[in-house]
């Protein structure tokens, strides 16, 4: 008969690494926040023998921390446990320390890890750029002022975004200034890992088809029964707003001054949960579009283009999804 060990609860299984700290460092807990188009920010909480540590020696240094699943169970005395991949990597830079408390022992540390792109949000600025794509501006500023390389981001884009005669950063830090473009034409951005070279990498993207749909997790409401360690969901919540009927836009170009530039678009499809126009005035096009084109085929910039972006804003609080996940 098997003589099956309990597993035994680490609750240091994940691990934190910083550069230039040649200590150990054990986890005891963290808590993390990801969102499309917004830097990661995660809290680990670690002990370290090390009981001073100081800040100019952590702060701004590359790091990384693995997220590990539970032990395995082994079926016999005497074997080793396999080496098992973390489930999941974050690379990026330490923002924030702290030293919590100290023992004769130990001290207990807090880092915060975020990726690179979050140092954008430190400064401000006032410029002016010229005859310059959405993408190539954010790409300008990413190479030029911040040294990203080029496997440092990555484009994936499906449209062709036209030159802008004059764009203007009043104020803001990078950070918030290459958001907001990017969100004015439906540009999203996530972070991803190079596992080869152990950095952070930000992906912009502008199409459903690059969100992440390959993940199925079984509905496990917290009943105190075990999961056998399998991933679910659970406390889903379901929300549903009145919002925007319909989005009318009005602009007007300097250079052809008889140009028409008016248009309504209405996306609801008849739905009964809807009132109200919302009117947008000029926005930064200078032709107006297609108003029955859709995707690739909508002229990129047009002012339709932005109607159906602003109108897609409003309806995303129409139905909404909430809950929990165990998945990593």
């Amino acid at each position: 008969m098997l003589n099956q060990l309990r597993t035994f609860f680490d609750h240091s299984r994940h691990t934190l690494s910083v550069r230039d700290i040649d200590a150990r460092l054990d986890v005891l807990a963290f808590e993390g926040k990801e969102a499309l188009s917004q830097p990661f920010n995660y809290r680990v909480e670690f002990t370290c023998v090390d009981s001073d540590i100081g800040a100019e020696k952590i702060l701004g240094q590359d790091a990384s921390f693995s997220l590990h699943g539970a032990p395995h169970n082994l079926p016999f005395l005497g074997l080793s446990a396999p080496m098992v991949k973390p489930l999941r990597t974050l690379h990026g830079v330490v923002t924030g320390f702290k030293r919590l408390s100290g023992s004769v022992d130990e001290a207990r540390y807090e880092i915060t890890l975020e990726p690179h792109l979050a140092l954008l949000g430190q400064g401000r600025q006032f410029r002016i750029y010229q005859h310059q794509s959405v993408p190539q501006i954010v790409e300008s500023i990413l190479r030029s002022r911040h040294d990203f390389e080029g496997q440092d981001f990555l484009f994936n884009l499906v449209r062709e975004y036209p030159k802008r005669e004059q764009v203007m950063q009043y104020g803001e830090s990078d950070l918030a200034f290459i958001s907001r473009l990017l969100a004015e034409v439906g540009i999203w951005y996530r972070f991803t890992c190079d596992e080869r070279l152990k950095i952070d990498v930000v992906e912009f993207h502008d199409d459903q088809r690059h969100y992440q749909f390959d993940v199925a997790l079984a509905y496990r409401p917290q009943s105190g029964l075990s999961s056998s360690g399998q991933d679910g969901a659970w406390s889903l919540q379901s929300s549903h707003h009145v919002v925007e009927q319909h989005v009318n836009i009005r602009a007007y170009h300097h250079r052809v001054a008889n140009a028409h530039l008016n248009g309504d678009i209405d996306q609801t499809r008849g739905a009964s949960t809807t009132y109200g126009e919302a009117y947008h005035y000029a926005e930064p096009y200078t032709v107006l579009g297609d108003p029955y084109a859709h995707d690739e085929d909508l002229q990129s910039e047009s002012g339709f283009f932005y109607a159906r972006l602003r109108h897609e804003r409003y309806l995303n609080r129409q139905t909404q999804l909430s809950g929990i996940s165990s998945s990593a």
